[in-house]
């Protein structure tokens, strides 16, 4: 470096300037402006430009390759190229300003609804919609991957009486109106999924030792468990059902047992502790 009188948040800018922000490396910026020769020494080989420019490449590369694996399904839907044109778009429109790139997708799905082709256009095409909702689906998956909870491993019986029953701490519901989870899980089987047609969709995702569970559910089983989220008990949540779909009671209480069995085995529930006297 030939010249050590900039501090190191000058630095910092600058360097965020030349990998973020695009800018011209013969100018620099506006704060420090300095020729990249100021700031990179060049070698035998290279000049300090072409340094640059390979340490910069690489950081794109890094950024673009971080985007395709929290949203490799949206990548197969969309295409390798049309996807690397949305992701170095939105990295543009939102760099990173967190130390991990584990949020670096975190505006992503907003991000398409602001730039959907059918903006402000009164009849809207419905594919950007699945994309969207495929796109904040995949997102929160990571973020449920990495959630804290106090996970009880302890198996609940299938027998646990209906008012110990819970749901558990990380269980994640979803309403759609594409068959994302579906399409999430046939494409992650190797299936090489169709894009969809619209379809109202329920989905549940649990986890359990960091292995995340996903799970089509019916309309009237999400809103139980979102009944019991509430922090409703298993007889308030069927009352809830009987209001919102017109059941008869009767109907409710003889599914219930098939709902109890399934919800217990696929890790919804788990069995409140009871402190002693």
């Amino acid at each position: 470096m030939e010249n050590s009188t900039f501090s190191l948040k000058q630095l910092q800018n600058w360097m965020q300037g030349m990998l973020v922000h695009h800018e011209p490396l013969e100018n620099g910026n506006a704060e420090v402006p300095v020729m990249v020769e100021q700031v990179v020494n060049s070698s035998k080989r290279l000049s300090a430009v072409r340094h640059m420019d390979i340490y910069r490449y690489s950081y794109i590369a890094r950024l673009r390759a971080c985007m395709q694996s929290q949203f490799s399904a949206l990548a197969y839907a969309l295409g390798s190229e049309l996807f690397e044109l949305f992701a170095d778009q939105y990295l543009d429109t939102y760099p990173s300003e967190s130390y991990t790139l584990n949020t670096l997708g975190e505006k992503f799905p907003a991000f398409l609804e602001e730039t959907r082709p059918d903006a402000g256009q009164e009849e809207k095409e419905t594919w950007p919609d699945f994309m969207i909702e495929l796109a904040g689906f995949e997102y929160a998956l990571s973020v449920i991957f990495d959630e804290r909870a106090n996970e009880n491993s302890t198996v609940t019986p299938n027998n646990t009486p209906d008012e110990l029953l819970v749901p558990a701490p990380v269980l994640h519901l979803f309403h759609y109106q594409y068959p994302i989870c579906d399409y999430y899980l046939e494409y992650s089987q190797g299936k090489e999924p169709e894009l969809p047609f619209p379809e109202e969709s329920y989905c549940a995702v649990t986890r359990h030792n960091y292995k995340l569970g996903l799970f089509t559910i019916r309309g009237a089983q999400y809103y139980f468990l979102k009944s019991m989220q509430q922090g409703n008990t298993v007889e308030n949540a069927k009352n809830d059902l009987v209001k919102t779909f017109n059941f008869s009671r009767a109907e409710v209480d003889k599914i219930w047992p098939e709902w109890k069995k399934s919800f217990i085995e696929a890790g919804f529930f788990i069995a409140k502790n009871i402190k002693g006297p």
